[in-house]
C-alpha cells in the first residue's frame, strides 16, 4: 500500500451492465462499466483484476468495499456478494451493502423533486421506492406492476433506472435518461450520506445475504408447477 492511502473498492454488479471504482485518499482513481450479461462470473474478477493492475495495486491492498446489493439481477447478485466477501474475508476489510434503488437514485439528489426509482425486476414487474431530494426514503422499496406505481404520491418526480420505460406514460414523471452514470462510483457518495464507517466483522459478512426482494423466478416457476401439480392429487366432488 502506498501513501495514497486506503484503497476502496466499489462494485455494482446488480444490473446488467455493472460497474466498479476504485478509490484512495486523493479520490476516485479509477471507474469503468462493463457488460456482464449472463457472465457475472466471468467477467467481473478480471475486471477488478485489470484496475488493480492499471492503478499500480495488487488485492491485497484493498481496505474497504463498497457494493450494490439489490433489488436487482438475481445473478449478478449473487456473484457481486460472493465476490466482495471473499475479498472481505481475505483481507479482513469491512463491506458495507447499500440499496441498488437508492443508488439509482443519486443522480437526482438535491435537485428539487421526489425521486421514485425503477429496476426492471421481469415477469411483467419491477422493483420500485421512491425518495425525497435528499435521498430519505418516501415510500419503501416494493415490487409490483408497473402500473399500480401510479397509485403513489408521485406527482412532479424525477424518475430515474433501468425500469423506467415500464412506467406508463404520465404528465406525473420526469424521465431521466441516466444510462451513462457509472452507478459504482456513487456508491462513495452513498457511503458518505450513511456516514457509518464499517468494521471487519466476520459474523456480519456471514449472515449477510442479497437484498433480493422476491423470490427468483425459478422459484416461483417451481412453487406454481409444486401448486399444480398437488391440485392435480385432490379428488373432484362428483356429487
Amino acid at each position: 500500500m502506498d501513501k495514497r492511502g486506503q484503497l476502496t473498492l466499489a462494485l455494482d454488479a446488480s444490473q446488467p451492465s455493472g460497474s466498479l471504482a476504485l478509490g484512495s485518499a486523493t479520490g476516485i482513481i479509477y471507474a469503468a462499466s462493463f457488460d456482464i450479461g449472463i457472465t457475472h462470473s466471468e467477467t467481473l474478477m478480471p475486471q477488478i483484476d485489470h484496475a488493480l493492475r492499471f492503478c499500480g495495486y495488487q488485492p491485497r491492498d484493498i481496505t474497504r468495499i463498497l457494493l450494490a446489493n439489490g433489488p436487482g439481477s438475481f445473478t449478478g447478485l449473487r456473484i457481486g456478494l460472493a465476490t466482495a466477501k471473499g475479498i472481505a474475508y481475505a483481507n479482513l476489510c469491512p463491506l458495507e451493502a447499500y440499496s441498488s434503488l437508492q443508488l439509482a437514485a443519486l443522480p437526482r439528489k438535491a435537485c428539487g423533486k421526489k425521486i421514485l426509482t425503477v429496476i426492471d425486476a421481469r415477469m411483467k414487474e419491477v422493483y420500485a421506492a421512491l425518495w425525497d431530494e435528499d435521498l430519505q426514503m418516501l415510500r419503501e422499496p416494493s415490487v409490483c406492476l408497473p402500473e399500480e406505481i401510479m397509485a403513489w404520491d408521485v406527482d412532479g418526480a424525477w424518475l430515474v433506472g433501468n425500469g423506467s420505460h415500464l412506467i406508463p406514460d404520465s404528465e406525473r414523471l420526469i424521465p431521466v435518461d441516466t444510462s451513462a452514470y457509472l452507478s459504482a462510483a456513487g456508491l462513495f457518495a452513498l457511503s458518505a450520506l450513511h456516514a457509518t464507517p464499517a468494521e471487519y466483522d466476520f459474523d456480519y459478512l456471514a449472515a449477510l445475504q442479497p437484498f433480493y426482494l422476491r423470490d427468483a423466478s425459478a422459484q416461483i416457476k417451481s412453487a406454481e408447477k409444486h401448486r399444480l401439480a398437488i391440485a392435480k392429487t385432490i379428488p373432484t366432488d362428483t356429487r
